[in-house]
């Protein structure tokens, strides 16, 4: 009787993440059409290779990426015990950033495309992902809130010193270098034609090395920037803020790009999404491996403050329990 229970349980769960899933999809295809009147009333022009895909596919391709990211973010929100306007601060802040921020950024040195075309696309996804990250705050709640982000952020940074901090960040941007040129040679040779064959109308480019270098450690920056606050509001085991963070740069950063670049040909999108997956996995796992709390420090940090809060004191001194 209890196992039949637990499974109905299960199924209405799945159920209940699936239509709100569904909702988001629709919300993010309305929230991208606002976000693309107001780049036009900006007056900004509409990229050139928008305008080749069919906007049926567009629409389509829109609602697919709000579903996977409501199907992937929605019970990451669930997991983020903090009040509903900053839980969708903060993922607002990890869908703008590591689904277009990261993406615009690259694009302006490996297309031709102009720099205005790329603000148009910026702009249509601020909006977008504004909408996207409040669905998700609004119909994904945590049980409970436990604490506000500037408390979380405060007892993350609490358990190290600033210079372990510093070497551990740079660090962690520096080593998405290597995974990039390694995933980066493995699969250049099957879309080498789509980078070199300007007749094929893709507008893309290959900068050197001296452009590639400084762009992808300060995109590597930008990802450990970004994971940090989750970690921080997450406070779990390594394993399982390994899993949630390698899964949100894997959507946000290599599955929604790929399926709604429809100008792209399919085997170009296909083999893009393999490297950014295993890209997005192998820096999340850095990232982690580098960024958590030591073993056991986070609950410690965490009942050492909720034992002050409940007895009137203050919050941990920030100069305690560093850990180098």
């Amino acid at each position: 009787m209890a196992e039949e229970r637990h499974r109905n349980a299960s199924a209405a769960g799945a159920l209940g993440v699936l239509w709100r899933s569904l909702v988001t999809g629709l919300g993010f295809t309305l929230a991208i059409m606002t976000g693309g009147m107001a780049a036009q009333a900006l007056g900004l022009p509409l990229p050139d290779v928008a305008g080749r895909v069919d906007p049926t596919q567009v629409l389509l391709t829109t609602f697919l990426a709000g579903l996977v990211i409501g199907l992937a973010l929605g019970p990451l929100s669930a997991r983020l015990a903090l009040p509903t306007a900053q839980r969708a601060g903060l993922l607002f802040v990890l869908i703008f950033v590591l689904n277009s921020v990261v993406s615009v950024l690259e694009a302006l040195f490996f297309t031709t495309i102009p720099a205005a075309e790329h603000l148009y696309g910026l702009v249509t996804s601020a909006v977008g992902d504004a909408g996207l990250a409040s669905l998700l705050a609004l119909l994904f709640r945590p049980p409970s809130v436990e604490q506000g982000l500037a408390m979380a952020l405060r007892e993350a940074l609490s358990v190290r010193r600033w210079t372990s901090w510093v070497w551990r960040s740079g660090l962690a941007a520096l080593l998405y270098l290597p995974i990039y040129f390694f995933f980066g040679m493995l699969i250049y040779p099957l879309v080498r034609t789509y980078y070199e064959d300007p007749a094929l109308g893709l507008s893309l480019a290959v900068p050197g090395f001296g452009v590639i270098l400084p762009l992808e450690v300060g995109r590597g920056l930008l990802f450990v920037l970004t994971a940090f606050p989750l970690i921080a509001v997450l406070r779990r085991s390594r394993r399982s803020l390994a899993f949630w963070l390698g899964m949100t740069i894997t959507v946000l950063s290599g599955v929604t790009p790929m399926l709604q670049a429809g100008w792209f040909p399919p085997i170009m999108r296909m083999v893009h999404g393999l490297e950014l997956t295993a890209d997005s996995i192998l820096h999340a796992l850095v990232i982690v491996w580098l960024l958590a709390a030591p073993a056991g420090e986070s609950a410690r940090t965490s009942l050492s403050a909720a034992r002050s809060w409940v007895s009137g004191g203050s919050v941990p001194s920030l100069t305690e329990g560093k850990y180098a």
